[in-house]
């Protein structure tokens, strides 16, 4: 393709990545008949992937260009709109929603990451579910529309999966809804669609131990420890994994000093894997091994499944009295069938699908940066970044070249991490306490984790290669903004008194008439909901009071904190409203975010950092829509949408779109016809 940087296969095997309210519509019983135009597209093939957070802006104005030369060949030799609004709020869950079933979530369900729980009648708006789940997407995603459409396809750690939509019903009973989940049911149950995620079921989140958390002492009754060479006392150390008790034993051991671990399910020297401490990695990526001081895997049968524990030993002192062990989190990957998640395990042998960056944050790699470090925490933060963008690249390379599906689905996290931290917020000029020498610190930093996203991308163009029958989407969720403060709507909603709160400091919807239980929207009481107490003839009033009431909050420079509203039931294409979403959608000033909290101050002061949520029609919250291949002509054409993503692809594989999709192809001008 002209213009595209190839990353060659002799180069990732050196890096030691390669492996050898709507309701919806009624499905028609039948596909339709194949079109000519589907028939000449039979043999093609397509990989989608979605970046978490890719905003093409905010990448060429803030990371170094040697971090990211795949992108920028991407956005300066495929065929990319100048944007791509996404879901609003622009948010993970909807934002992903959007782009498996062509619709926002007014349509498909999904409206936020936590979201009210349907039907209305059951819940109240204090209840909440997870905008990940399945069980609430009211809408048919590709993966379903590729089987429907006789389609191969895998579903390579996507949202709302790997189970069937839920379609649940908005006030009782439909068996419309009941029916389309059956059908759906029987569409994963077929041999030609593989769908997996595992970010459904932690077992363990990421931990650092020392000696403080767990104390080396004398070995227990060990098997086996001639086998470790050892010229010095081991010292034994044990911890808990999920609620098991010492579910873990380790020893730390070596010649002459202690200076590795060995990890094992029980007390057998014979039966474990071993980490070699190593000083902090700081070579440059290319030209080496991802996350190459990491052990082996150690595979942990847990219920339902297994999980693979992959250590790295940080610092040991000597005589082992103090050391470092990082544990990544542990995550069950699931199936649309329990032989598709053994399957995926048996050939990855262990996924990780986050770094450490949140135990970094909270100091368990050490003072960051921004606590006045010295940088070690950053960079043993990116080895755990190398570790979880190595185990994507192993499922990437075996679900593609094993499986062989026309249709390839994935995703990739690392931008979204790293930009929602102060990595991201204190590089940013004129956030408040910016110091100039500690954000170029930052940056070349943060450009160490925009780098492991562009290997990703590399890896999947070279997939495409000179194939004309290939072709790849990239796309994302949304964009990303610094803040350094967070207005609290809820206490805007009391001060108006709009909104009460019980002795604790939790809403009391027996008197409440407004709330945000997200922060994203502010939703009415409405006598619909359970608990609710806002008749219909008091709707307009109770809207029009909220309104008031946002209007009205103010920042400590006395300026408007809320800038733009929108109602839930307007008539426009922004996706907003529908049966979980809000009444009354907001923007707010640049600096803001916003928290759900009742109580406490009207604003209140943040470490600054990268957020997501606001309205999508803001540019710095679009995402990307790019086509590349050798079939496709560079290009650029006018902002695009995400939710046309699906339709898209649908018209590249000469199938049916999503049943659901209000999105329409742009294939024809991503085409340059």
């Amino acid at each position: 393709m002209p213009n595209f940087v190839l990353l060659p296969r002799c180069r990732l095997a050196a890096l030691g990545l390669l492996l050898s309210a709507c309701a919806p519509a009624t499905p028609p019983a039948t596909p339709p008949a194949a079109t000519p135009a589907a028939a000449s597209a039979a043999e093609h093939r397509a990989i989608v992937v979605s970046f978490d957070s890719m905003n093409e802006r905010r990448m060429l104005e803030t990371v170094d260009p040697a971090a990211v030369p795949t992108f920028r060949a991407l956005f300066a030799g495929g065929a990319c709109t100048d944007g791509a609004r996404p879901a609003f709020p622009s948010l993970t869950s909807p934002g992903h929603a959007a782009l498996w079933t062509g619709a926002y979530g007014n349509v498909n369900g999904i409206a936020a990451n936590s979201q009210p729980v349907l039907p209305q009648p059951e819940h109240t708006l204090l209840e909440s579910t997870s905008g990940y789940s399945a069980a609430a997407l009211r809408a048919e995603p590709i993966w379903l529309a590729a089987a429907r459409s006789g389609v191969t396809v895998y579903a390579h750690h996507v949202t709302q999966a790997p189970g069937p939509p839920g379609y649940p019903p908005v006030r009782g009973p439909e068996p419309a809804l009941a029916a389309r989940r059956a059908a759906a049911e029987s569409l994963l149950a077929l041999p030609g669609v593989q769908v997996v995620n595992g970010y459904n079921r932690e077992i363990a989140p990421a931990i650092a131990l020392t000696a403080r958390s767990a104390p080396p002492h004398e070995p227990g009754a060990w098997r086996n420890l001639d086998r470790l060479g050892a010229t010095v006392s081991p010292r034994e150390i044990a911890w808990a994994v999920g609620r098991g008790r010492d579910s873990l034993f380790a020893l730390l051991y070596g010649r002459e000093q202690i200076d590795r671990v060995l990890v094992a399910r029980t007390r057998d020297a014979a039966a474990g894997v071993t980490a070699v401490a190593a000083p902090v990695e700081r070579a440059p990526i290319a030209g080496r091994a991802l996350a190459r001081h990491f052990s082996a895997p150690l595979e942990v049968p847990v219920d339902g499944g297994r999980v693979y524990v992959s250590v790295r030993l940080f610092d040991v002192a000597p005589d082992g009295s103090d050391y470092l062990l990082f544990i990544p989190e542990l995550q069950v990957v699931e199936g649309n069938r329990p032989a598709v998640a053994a399957a995926y395990d048996a050939a990855v042998r262990g996924w990780y699908g986050n770094s450490g960056l949140h135990l970094a944050e909270r100091g368990g790699l050490g003072p960051m940066i921004a606590d006045g470090g010295d940088g070690t925490a950053e960079l043993r933060y990116l080895e755990t970044a190398e570790q979880m963008t190595r185990s994507f690249m192993r499922g990437v390379e075996w679900a593609w070249t094993t499986q062989r599906p026309r249709l390839f689905l994935t995703y990739f996290p690392g931008l979204d991490e790293v930009d929602h931290s102060p990595i991201y917020g204190l590089s940013v000029p004129g956030v408040p306490g910016y110091d100039a020498a500690r954000a170029a610190r930052l940056r070349e930093l943060r450009a160490r984790t925009w780098q492991l996203a562009d290997l990703q991308l590399a890896q999947l163009r070279r997939f495409v290669g000179d194939d004309p029958n290939t072709a790849l989407f990239v796309s994302g969720d949304h964009g990303m903004r610094v803040y350094w403060r967070v207005f609290q709507p809820n206490v805007a909603l009391a001060q108006a008194g709009l909104l009460a709160t019980d002795s604790t400091g939790r809403i009391d919807l027996s008197r409440t008439k407004a709330l945000s239980p997200n922060g994203y929207w502010v939703m009415l009481n409405r006598t619909a909901w359970k608990g609710g107490i806002v008749p219909p003839a008091e709707e307009a009033a109770v809207l029009a009071a909220a309104r008031g009431a946002l209007e009205a909050a103010r920042g400590p420079d006395g300026r408007p904190i809320v800038t733009r509203l929108w109602r839930g039931d307007e008539a426009d294409s922004l996706g907003i409203g529908g049966p979980v979403g809000g009444d009354l959608y907001y923007d707010v000033a640049d600096g803001y975010y916003w928290s759900t909290a009742a109580t406490g101050p009207l604003v209140r002061d943040a470490v600054p950092m990268g957020a997501h949520g606001f309205p999508s029609v803001r540019a710095d919250m679009q995402t990307v829509f790019c086509m590349a291949g050798v079939a496709v002509p560079p290009h650029r054409l006018p902002r695009g949408r995400t939710m046309d993503v699906a339709p898209s692809v649908a018209e590249w594989l000469g199938m049916q779109p999503p049943l659901d999709a209000v999105g329409h192809s742009i294939l024809g001008a991503l085409l340059g016809r």
